[in-house]
């Protein structure tokens, strides 16, 4: 209970301070936000009576000062009221709902397909040590993690869109304008995920039970399915979990590429049409993602720890 409550002290404060510091960044930024307000509401118009401007900023609260415009957002936000627009007028929730399905569908297939490569590969590696697939596993792993996503995809849509003409380079709206994307995604959680199992495998397959399961004749399967990949699973939960919030903001970058709508791409238009409260929401929802991954991961990996149940099972 005293751990739970302390990762609850730690999330809360992790997102004040995130709100605190991206409110001030916005709030310091240059630049007249009403005069960004107005050009919004009023497209096509070239010039704006100063009389506009001051009604738009205290409209939306422009004339008061940091710390007054800091809590009020604060108090809004709490409340469950995220603010509106000034590009569009309409609700920020509304905006952010209308785009989370994208995202998540593109980040999930990604650590989906990421993960199933990883685990064939690095089970593939281990199984044979030595061999030309450990080899072949490691340097597609390497590759990976020093090919940047940008240019990944580049190469994707070179490839495939332009020279195959397989699939679509850019857009959304169906199964194959997420291929693309997915597979960018994907090659990177490969990468990282192919170097890191490989390493908890070998950890585990050098632990003094595996000798004693196979002087018991335990079949090897079932030592690596029961056993060893339990005892792997363990650390590798951690660094799936921040590979997932790793993919839901780095999502950023892929969804401007291809054109997809999502909430990288809306964080992106909405920073360029200095749509503070769009913006500040979107940060938010990044942050609070990142430290719940990170607290459920911690709280699962303490369940699936088998050394956790055998400190527990010890008599005081």
């Amino acid at each position: 209970m005293t751990a739970l409550m302390t990762r609850l002290a730690g999330l809360l404060t992790v997102l004040f301070g995130t709100s605190f510091i991206t409110f001030a960044v916005t709030y310091f930024a240059p630049g007249d936000k009403a005069l960004a307000i107005a050009q919004a509401r009023y497209p096509g118009e070239m010039g704006f009576d100063e009389a506009v401007l001051q009604g738009l900023r205290a409209e939306f609260h422009l004339d008061r000062p940091f710390l007054t415009q800091y809590l009020h957002w604060l108090a809004d936000f709490l409340t469950g009221d995220f603010g509106r627009s000034y590009s569009s007028q309409s609700k920020v929730w509304d905006i952010f709902v209308g785009n989370l399905a994208e995202t998540f569908t593109l980040a999930f297939t990604a650590l989906t397909v990421g993960l199933c490569a990883a685990f064939l590969l690095a089970g593939l590696a281990v199984w044979k040590k030595g061999s030309l697939w450990d080899r072949f596993a490691i340097l597609l792993a390497s590759v990976g993690a020093a090919v940047p996503s940008f240019w990944l995809s580049i190469l994707l849509i070179l490839l495939f869109a332009a020279h195959l003409g397989w699939l679509p380079a850019y857009g959304t709206g169906s199964l194959a304008h997420l291929v693309l994307p997915a597979l960018t995604l994907a090659f990177w959680v490969m990468s990282s995920q192919t170097r890191l199992l490989r390493s908890f495998l070998l950890e585990a397959y050098a632990q003094p039970f595996v000798e004693t399961l196979r002087l018991r004749g335990v079949p090897e399967h079932e030592i690596f399915v029961s056993h060893v990949l339990r005892h792997a699973l363990s650390p590798a939960l951690t660094m799936i979990g921040l590979d997932l919030a790793g993919l839901i903001e780095g999502a950023v970058v892929v969804e401007i590429i291809f054109a997809r709508s999502g909430l990288g791409s809306l964080l992106a238009g909405s920073v360029l049409a200095r749509d503070l409260p769009v913006v500040v929401f979107l940060v938010m929802f990044f942050a609070l993602t990142y430290v719940l991954i990170n607290t459920l991961i911690d709280l699962l990996q303490t369940l699936t720890d088998p050394r956790q149940h055998s400190k527990e099972g010890k008599p005081a």
